[in-house]
């Protein structure tokens, strides 16, 4: 028994050691080129309304019912959402038709607000659109260990999304 405390002891500290080397940081990026204009892209990023035509989280969890601010379009657009995979809300903080839309976003239980966005760039007639989230996952250790999976938790997610996102609006741009 004594020998098992020493290991479970030993096994805490480095996880704890571990845990306060990791980085906190988060930075998730995905990228498509889409055979459209920027124009097209912006219109359903930049418009609260549209996003339910584009956004991969109605697919993941399709209780998500989300409340749209009486802003929809441009800087001060908001919305919040309540679903079985939990709740949360974002706030438009920038928008530009040339370089896209930046929002915070908040998640209810963390501590911490993040910063994401989706940017464009015209490429001749088509546009490459990236979907970023950056921030410092909470708390400390823990929050450290999370932020080493959450580009495999979001990701996928962005990259489905970029997906949908070309589709609706490649088909607006013909």
């Amino acid at each position: 028994m004594q020998t098992f405390l020493k290991i479970f002891g030993i096994l805490v500290i480095i996880i704890i050691v571990v845990g306060l080397i990791l980085p906190n940081k988060i930075n998730v990026r995905r990228s498509i080129e889409i055979n459209a204009p920027i124009s097209s892209v912006h219109k359903f990023t930049n418009d609260l309304k549209e996003w339910s035509k584009w956004s991969p989280w109605l697919d993941q969890d399709p209780s998500i019912v989300s409340k749209l601010g009486a802003i929809t379009q441009g800087v001060g657009a908001s919305q919040s959402w309540q679903g079985t995979s939990g709740s949360g809300s974002l706030q438009f903080t920038s928008s530009s038709e040339k370089t896209g839309i930046e929002y915070d976003m908040h998640f209810d239980g963390d501590s911490a607000n993040y910063m994401a966005g989706i940017s464009y760039q015209s490429v001749g007639y088509n546009t490459t659109v990236t979907w970023y989230m950056t921030g410092e996952m909470q708390p400390i250790i823990i929050g450290n260990y999370f932020a080493q999976l959450m580009d495999g938790f979001i990701g996928d997610s962005f990259s489905q999304g970029l997906e949908k996102l070309k589709k609706v609006a490649e088909q607006d741009a013909r």
